[in-house]
């Protein structure tokens, strides 16, 4: 009896070692699969912020890239040209360009050009805008009396239903008597 004793002795301390090795292996592989989990957490953020950049980064930019008295400065009719580009890499739909001259006090003209049409990458399109400004105004303006402000917003519709409006802000320059431009932002529409 007491051999069998030893054996079952012997037996339990042996399936006490192969427990103790298999709660080590497990608790390996159960770290091991935390960190595999971490590691496949890690990459699906690293995708999704380079899916975020690559959406930011591919899609239209629209801005004006001119805003031009197209004649003469002593005109009594002026003909102001103005340009948007698409400096983005995805064309731009449903596009629609509104330009706000005025100064204080009074107004010299608005004008819509381009509603609802499509801008390519790195193309441009040019509307003018006719604005009636008397030999008075004229003179004001060449002596910094007057400031004469315009107001250009372009909104527009990136593919996959965003979409933008950009603002841009332009001051009459009495040294180079022509548009220079002041400020300019590109903003995200809320849904």
């Amino acid at each position: 009896m007491i051999v069998f004793t030893g054996i079952i002795a012997f037996a339990t301390i042996g399936y006490v070692l192969v427990n103790i090795a298999l709660w080590r292996t497990t608790r390996a592989a159960a770290d091991a699969a935390k960190a595999s989990a971490d590691a496949a957490k890690v990459s699906a953020d690293a995708a999704k912020k380079s899916a975020d950049i690559d959406a930011a980064v591919h899609r239209p930019y629209l801005g004006v890239s001119a805003l031009q008295r197209h004649n003469a400065f002593n005109q009594d009719m002026w003909a102001v040209r103005c340009c948007v580009k698409n400096y983005g890499t995805l064309p731009a739909a449903e596009v629609k360009t509104l330009v706000v001259i005025h100064r204080q006090p009074g107004s010299y003209g608005e004008g819509l050009f381009c509603r609802g049409c499509e801008i390519l990458p790195q193309a441009e399109l040019e509307g003018f805008l006719e604005i009636r400004v008397d030999a008075d105004t004229r003179a004001r303006l060449s002596r910094a009396d007057w400031p004469m402000i315009a107001n250009v917003e372009i909104k527009y519709l990136a593919p996959g239903g965003a979409r933008y409006t950009h603002n841009a802000k332009f001051a009459f320059d009495r040294t180079t008597l022509d548009f220079r431009p002041e400020t300019s932002e590109t903003i995200a529409d809320a849904d």
